[in-house]
């Protein structure tokens, strides 16, 4: 690398050390994590960073400063405990190689976007400490050259996810309503899943004039159809890094997502997708968004958690009806009657949640540029095309297929669903990190799952007693039988 980092990518150069430093702290610490957010704040990154790979003690001075901010924030007394913190992050010292890492994602058209940027998405600042250290991001051609630069502020920019398990119904809606949307100039935000992620990133790129051709995936040669140069039309926020593709069966979509719009990711290169890593990237969709628009979305769901996600940050959510014999549609229905959540029914419902959080001038002076100010004109409502009446029972699927979290019987999913529930935050992080076929050591869990060995210790008697984990000549691994859950 050199001093001018970023400076051919159409970029201000932003110093060499703080790029390493942040690409560093995103693969010492685990997304979410709101206390390395506040230690980060308060010391600044690269004060924060030698803190983490020394073996210094904070002293008492920091520790009763950070444990004082973290209540403020509603931490409670463990999770405000700097010395835990420290605990933590440290066990993945060795992994920390940011230089490697911004290399990586260089050769694959990326790069590396942190808060020091002057693109840098504001609006993640709603997060508090749990906004994102740093975000990496590819993508290939002009669109991708400035990053953040040159997607739409926040009132042009929705949300619209929904459950893997789609079903026609719920995939015709999506791209009805999506393409409506980019013809208006709205960006898409999802999350590159099987279903109605995927469905709403081909309708975007589809409107666009960019998407892989037909509903179900790409031709049979693979051939991309490229689009004019406009605004992204699309973004997927992944849980993995951005050097490999999950799911794997959206690899076509989601590489001419990075062609003609933008992938994004806290992970750095060779992050793996785990379910606690998808839990924390929905809050990243729901705070980049100006509204969060549910299609189909069961009763529990990572759909329902983005939406809870975007109404404690005050973005408005929407949710559109299904049939009431349909557990597909159990959720849209559960956040119409229990939320704020409006109902959604075509593009133009869309728009009007986002005109509700459209600025206006104020005798201060011009509107928050965070969410548009006044060079964003306000969007003409699209036509209504009428009800759409097409209805699948639960049973129906949509997408190309299955990903890990839809594998297993029903029963089985549902029975590790519920386990996973009561276990506690670390017990959980421990669980995403046991291998699914081969057996690993404790000390190689405490890497991985970034956690003290004692923790990792006791963590897995917990889950060896709940039929979790299974060890064998002191190695361990997830129990015979146990699905993936990410």
């Amino acid at each position: 690398m050199n001093g001018a980092v970023g400076q051919d990518r159409g970029r201000p150069a932003v110093e060499e050390d703080l790029l390493r430093v942040r690409a560093e702290l995103s693969r010492l610490v685990e997304p979410g994590d709101a206390l390395a957010g506040l230690l980060v704040a308060h010391l600044g990154p690269v004060e924060a960073h030698a803190l983490i790979m020394s073996e210094a003690d904070p002293g008492a001075t920091l520790t009763t400063q950070i444990g004082e901010l973290g209540a403020q924030s509603g931490l409670g007394a463990r999770q405000r405990d700097l010395h835990a913190g420290l605990a933590r992050w440290r066990t993945r010292r060795r992994q920390a190689q940011g230089a490697r890492d911004l290399e990586t994602i260089w050769r694959f058209g990326g790069g590396l976007t942190v808060p020091e940027d002057p693109w840098w998405p504001s609006e993640l600042e709603d997060l508090g400490g749990a906004a994102p250290l740093a975000l990496w991001h590819r993508g290939a051609g002009p669109r991708s050259e400035a990053a953040w630069g040159r997607l739409p502020r926040l009132p042009r920019r929705v949300a619209v996810v929904g459950s893997r398990e789609a079903s026609d119904y719920g995939l015709r809606v999506t791209a009805e309503i999506v393409e409506d949307l980019v013809g208006h100039g709205v960006c898409i935000v999802s999350g590159g899943a099987y279903g109605i992620d995927a469905a709403a990133h081909r309708a975007a790129l589809r409107r666009d004039g960019a998407t892989p051709h037909g509903p179900a995936g790409p031709t049979a040669d693979g051939a991309i159809l490229r689009g004019a140069e406009a605004a992204a039309p699309t973004v997927a926020v992944l849980a993995g890094g951005l050097d490999r593709f999950y799911p794997a069966g959206n690899d076509s979509l989601l590489r001419a997502v990075g062609e003609h719009g933008l992938l994004v990711s806290e992970m750095p290169p060779g992050g793996s997708p785990t379910r606690h890593r998808f839990l924390h990237r929905n809050r990243l969709i729901a705070a980049l968004t100006a509204a969060t628009v549910v299609v189909e979305s069961r009763w529990r769901s990572g759909a329902q958690n983005t939406a809870h996600h975007a109404l404690g940050l005050g973005r408005p959510v929407g949710a559109v009806p299904g049939s009431v014999h349909a557990a597909s549609s159990a959720g849209c229905h559960r956040l119409l009657r229990e939320t704020p959540a409006e109902l959604i029914t075509d593009a133009a419902d869309v728009v009007s949640l986002i005109a509700e959080v459209t600025p206006t001038a104020t005798s201060d002076g011009p509107a928050d540029p965070r969410i548009g100010g006044l060079d964003q004109p306000r969007l003409p409502l699209p036509e209504r095309s009428g009800p759409t009446v097409s209805v699948r029972t639960a049973g129906d699927r949509g997408g190309r297929g299955q990903d890990a979290g839809d594998s297993g019987a029903p029963g089985e999913r549902a029975r590790i669903t519920e386990v996973l529930d009561g276990l506690d935050q670390t017990d959980r992080l421990l669980f995403d990190a046991l291998p699914l076929r081969r057996l690993s050591t404790a000390g190689k869990l405490s890497e991985v799952a970034g956690l003290p060995m004692p923790q990792v210790l006791g963590g897995l008697t917990r889950l060896q007693r709940c039929g979790l984990a299974r060890e064998s000549g002191g190695r361990w691994g997830r129990s015979h039988g146990v699905p993936p859950t990410s």
